[in-house]
C-alpha cells in the first residue's frame, strides 16, 4: 500500500514479550511474520510504558495487547479501559487486538471488548493468518486516517509519475544536478519535493475550481468548522480577509471596520474602494486592547454613526451599511460573544466578518461556547452571512500561510459560491503549493471529533499549570518583594491557589474566564455581563510600574521591553510587548518544559534585577553593540532609567489619549492610497503635522492599533499622535537598542543627524 511511505508501525504490548514460554515464543514469532510482509513492528512496550505515551506516541497503525502478562483480575482490565481512553480521545478508530493463552473471550468484561477490534488466538489460527487479519485492519485504519487530499497527495507521490509539466526541478531531479542544490535536496527531503506539483495533476483536483479531493477536504473542513463553507487559501490570513472584502464590497459601499484591525484590511479598504466608519475599541492603562462597547453593533447606533461621518454620510448606502469586522479574540486574547453581536446588529449589514486569525480552535472546546463566529451546531439564528477567517497555520498544526475561509449562511440571505469564488480566485496563484493544502487539510482532520477538544484541553491544562506555578512563585516571597503578575480575573486566583486538583475545572468552565463589569482587574470599567471573557492558552504578564488606573510608580519599574529583551537573549521570544505588559502564547507545541525553561529565567531576571548585575552579564549583547551607553550601567539602573523616561513623558497618558477619538476622514483610504502611487505626497517633519493629512497609516507598536489612517488629519501642535511621535524620537535618541516600533515613521539621516518625518498628502 501507498501508506508504507509513511511510519506507522504496528505495536505490540506485553510485559511478557522476551518470556521463554509459549507464549513468548508465539507473540515472537508474529511479529517476525508481520516483518516478513514488509510491517515495521514495534515490540517490547510494557502497559506502563504505553499509558506513559498514549497521548505523545501515536503513530501506530494497529495495536496488540497481551492480556496474560502482568497482573490480573479488575485492576488489569481497569487499566486497559483507562489506556483505550487515552488512545481514543486522539485516535478513535485505531485497530486494538488483544491476545491471550489463559484467558477467553468469555472471562473479559463486555464493556472492554465491545472498545476492541477482536480477539486473537495465537495457538489457533497461523501466524500467516493472523498477520494478514491486522494488516487488513492497520491498512482500513490508515485508509480512514488520512484527509482526502493529503492522501491523493501520498498516493499520486508514490506512484513516481514522470512529469513534463511545472515546477521544474521535476520532482526534485533538478536539485541535484547542482553543489547547492543538492543542499536544499538534502534540507527538504524526498517526500516535500515530489509532492511539489502543479495545477496540472488532475487527480488531485483544482484549488481555483475546488474539485475533487480538494473539494473533499474543503467540504469536511466546513463540517468539522460548522461552516456551510470552507475555502483553503495559501497565502496566509492577509489574502483571506481580503477575499471576504472583495467577493462582497463595492466600490463606494459604507463599511464598518474594528479600529483594532489587521493591515490587510486597510488594504481591504483600498482595492474596494469603501467608505470605512469605526469601531472604536477600548483600552486599559497597561495599552491592553478591550473590547468595542456592545451598544455600537446597534443598527440605530451605527446609523448615527454614518449621519455624522462627513464622508460616510455622502455615499451611494449610507443607510445599509455593507459589512461589519470584528478582530475575534483580540491581539491580547480577548474573545468576543460573537452570538451577542450578530444578534444585536441583525440585519444592519448584510455580511458580518469576524477576523479570527489567532482564534481557529475556538470551535472546538465548550469553554469557548458562544464566542466564535460560527457557532457550530447552533441554530441558524443570525440575519446577515457570517464570515471567519482563520489563521490555520498560528494556533492549530500547519505550514506557515495556511489559512481557511468559513461561511455560515443567514436566516434569508446565502452565499453565492459562484460569485464570491471571483474574488477568491482573484486572489488565488495558479501555482499553489500543495504542501499548504495539505497542511490546511490535515489540521481540519486532527481537529475532528473527540480529538479537536482533547488537543485544545492539553493546551488549556498547561496555560493554567503555568499560571499556578507564577502564582505559586510569588506566594513564596517575601510581602516586600516583587514578582511579575498575570493579568486574570481575582477569583481565578483564589482557584489557582487551592491546589490542582481544585485548578482543573477552571480549564472548562467559561464563568472563571468573563470580564465582570467594574471588575479592577481588567481596567475596562462597566461592561456587559456575559460579553468578553479573557481565552485560558494567551497570558499576559504584568511587570512592577504602572497600576490598572493608569498611575506610575516613583520607583521600582520594570519596563517590560527590558524583561522582553532579556528572554530574547536567553532564546526565548514572546509574542508581544506593551509598556509594562507582555503576552505569550500558549500554542499546541507548547510543553511543561517550554514553560518551566520561562519561568525559571524570568526567575533569573528577578535575580539579576535585584542585585543590579551589570548589563555587561545581564544583557552582553546590548552592551556589545552601545558600549559608551550602556557599558558601566546595571540592569535595575536601565530600568530605572527607562521608567523614569515613561514616567517624565507620561507616555502611558499619551497613550491612553490616543484613541480617546478619532481623526478628522477627508478622504477615503482608497482616494488617499490613489494620490500615494501618483506621488502626490511629501514627507513632512513630525514637528510640522498639525493639519496634514495622513498618506500612509500609522501604527505604534505597542499597541499595535492604527493611530491614523491615510486620508484622515492630524490636529493641532499638541495631538496626542504627534507627541507620540516626538516621544518616540526622544526614546530612540536615549535608548539605543529599545528604539520605538512605529510603522510609517520614516527615519532619515539629515545634515543635523536623524530626522522623524511622516508621508503626508500635497494640496489636502
Amino acid at each position: 500500500m501507498y501508506f508504507n511511505a509513511l511510519d506507522y508501525p504496528i505495536v505490540i504490548i506485553d510485559d511478557d514479550y522476551e518470556s521463554p514460554r509459549i507464549n513468548g515464543i508465539l507473540i515472537r514469532a508474529l511479529a517476525d511474520e508481520l516483518a516478513t510482509h514488509g510491517q515495521r513492528v514495534l515490540s517490547g512496550l510494557t502497559m506502563g510504558d504505553a499509558q506513559a505515551a498514549a497521548r505523545t506516541y501515536i503513530a501506530a497503525s494497529a495495536v496488540l495487547i497481551s492480556i496474560d502478562g502482568g497482573e490480573e483480575g479488575p485492576d488489569q482490565f481497569d487499566d486497559l479501559l483507562r489506556f483505550l481512553d487515552d488512545q481514543s480521545a486522539r485516535r478513535g478508530d485505531l485497530p486494538v487486538f488483544l491476545y491471550g493463552e489463559r484467558r477467553t473471550i468469555e472471562q473479559i468484561p463486555a464493556k472492554l471488548l465491545g472498545r476492541v477490534h477482536s480477539f486473537v488466538f495465537l495457538y489457533e489460527d497461523t501466524k500467516n493468518f493472523i498477520a494478514r487479519q491486522v494488516m487488513r485492519a492497520a491498512d482500513d485504519y490508515m485508509g480512514k486516517l488520512l484527509p482526502p487530499f493529503f492522501k491523493a497527495l501520498i498516493q499520486h507521490t508514490a506512484q513516481s509519475n514522470y512529469s513534463w509539466h511545472t515546477p521544474g526541478h521535476g520532482g526534485g531531479v533538478a536539485f541535484t544536478k547542482s553543489a547547492v542544490g543538492r543542499a536544499l535536496h538534502q534540507f527538504y527531503g524526498e517526500n516535500t519535493l515530489r509532492s511539489d506539483l502543479s495545477i496540472s495533476v488532475p487527480e488531485l483536483g483544482s484549488l481555483l475550481d475546488h474539485t475533487g479531493p480538494i473539494k473533499q477536504a474543503e467540504d469536511e473542513a466546513a463540517r468539522t468548522f460548522g461552516a456551510d463553507h470552507t475555502f483553503f487559501v495559501t497565502n496566509g490570513t492577509s489574502t483571506s480577509n481580503k477575499i471576504v472584502w472583495h467577493g462582497t464590497v463595492a466600490r463606494g459601499d459604507v463599511v464598518f471596520v474594528d479600529r483594532n484591525c489587521h493591515k490587510s484590511l486597510l488594504h481591504s479598504l483600498i482595492m474596494t474602494g469603501a467608505v470605512p466608519v469605526y469601531f472604536t475599541p477600548s483600552r486599559n492603562a497597561h495599552g491592553i486592547i478591550g473590547p468595542i462597547s456592545l451598544d455600537q453593533f446597534e443598527p440605530k447606533a451605527m446609523a448615527k454613526k454614518i449621519a455624522s461621518h462627513p464622508l460616510a454620510s455622502k455615499a451611494k448606502n449610507p443607510k445599509k451599511p455593507r459589512i461589519a469586522v470584528v478582530t475575534n479574540s483580540t491581539y491580547d486574547g480577548l474573545c468576543y460573544n460573537a452570538e451577542r453581536i450578530a444578534a444585536d446588529i441583525g440585519g444592519g449589514v448584510d455580511y458580518l466578518h469576524f477576523d479570527e486569525a489567532w482564534y481557529a480552535y475556538a470551535a472546538f472546546h465548550e469553554l469557548y461556547d458562544n464566542h466564535y463566529g460560527m457557532a457550530k451546531g447552533k441554530a441558524r439564528e443570525q440575519d446577515p452571512v457570517i464570515f471567519t477567517t482563520h489563521s490555520t497555520h498560528k494556533l492549530l498544526a500547519a505550514f506557515s500561510q495556511a489559512s481557511m475561509i468559513h461561511a455560515r449562511n443567514g436566516r434569508h440571505r446565502s452565499l453565492d459560491v459562484a460569485r464570491f469564488n471571483e474574488a477568491f480566485m482573484m486572489h488565488t496563484t495558479t501555482s499553489p503549493h500543495y504542501g499548504v493544502i495539505a497542511a490546511c487539510d490535515i489540521a481540519a482532520r486532527m481537529m475532528e471529533g473527540r480529538a479537536g477538544r482533547s488537543l485544545v484541553q492539553e493546551t488549556h491544562d498547561e496555560a493554567v499549570s503555568f499560571r499556578r506555578a507564577m502564582l505559586h512563585i510569588g506566594d513564596g516571597l517575601s510581602q516586600r518583594d516583587w514578582w511579575f503578575r498575570v493579568w486574570q480575573p481575582d477569583g481565578l486566583e483564589k482557584k489557582l491557589r487551592l491546589g490542582e486538583r481544585a485548578a482543573l475545572p477552571v480549564t472548562t468552565k467559561q464563568a472563571d474566564w468573563r470580564l465582570a463589569p467594574k471588575a479592577a482587574w481588567h481596567g475596562f470599567g462597566d461592561l456587559p455581563r456575559d460579553y468578553m471573557m479573557i481565552d485560558p492558552i494567551k497570558v499576559t504578564i504584568l511587570t512592577p510600574g504602572l497600576g490598572m488606573d493608569g498611575r506610575s510608580t516613583k520607583k521600582g519599574g520594570i519596563p517590560a521591553a527590558i524583561v522582553t529583551k532579556f528572554l530574547w537573549s536567553r532564546g526565548l521570544t514572546v509574542e508581544k510587548t506593551n509598556l509594562y505588559s507582555f503576552l505569550l502564547l500558549f500554542s499546541m507545541g507548547v510543553t511543561k518544559g517550554k514553560w518551566s525553561t520561562l519561568a525559571t529565567e524570568l526567575l533569573a531576571f528577578k535575580e539579576l534585577y535585584d542585585r543590579n548585575e551589570p548589563l555587561l552579564n545581564a544583557l552582553p549583547s546590548l552592551v556589545a553593540d552601545y558600549p559608551l551607553t550602556y557599558g558601566d550601567v546595571g540592569l535595575r539602573d536601565l530600568c530605572d532609567r527607562l521608567h523614569a523616561f515613561n514616567v517624565e513623558y507620561k507616555v502611558a497618558e499619551i497613550m491612553q489619549k490616543m484613541y480617546v477619538g478619532l481623526p478628522e476622514p477627508v478622504l477615503i483610504p482608497a482616494e488617499a492610497y490613489d494620490r500615494l502611487v501618483k506621488g502626490e505626497i511629501e514627507r513632512a517633519p513630525i514637528d510640522e503635522l498639525s493639519g496634514r493629512v495622513a498618506a500612509t497609516m500609522l501604527v505604534p507598536y505597542p499597541p499595535g492599533i492604527p493611530t491614523i489612517m491615510p486620508g484622515e488629519r492630524f490636529g493641532g501642535k499638541n495631538d496626542a499622535i504627534i507627541e507620540s511621535l516626538r516621544i518616540a524620537r526622544a526614546q530612540n535618541e536615549r535608548f539605543p537598542g529599545f528604539e520605538s516600533d512605529v510603522h510609517g515613521l520614516i527615519i532619515e539621516n539629515g545634515p543635523k543627524g536623524a530626522e522623524y518625518k511622516v508621508e503626508v498628502l500635497k494640496g489636502v
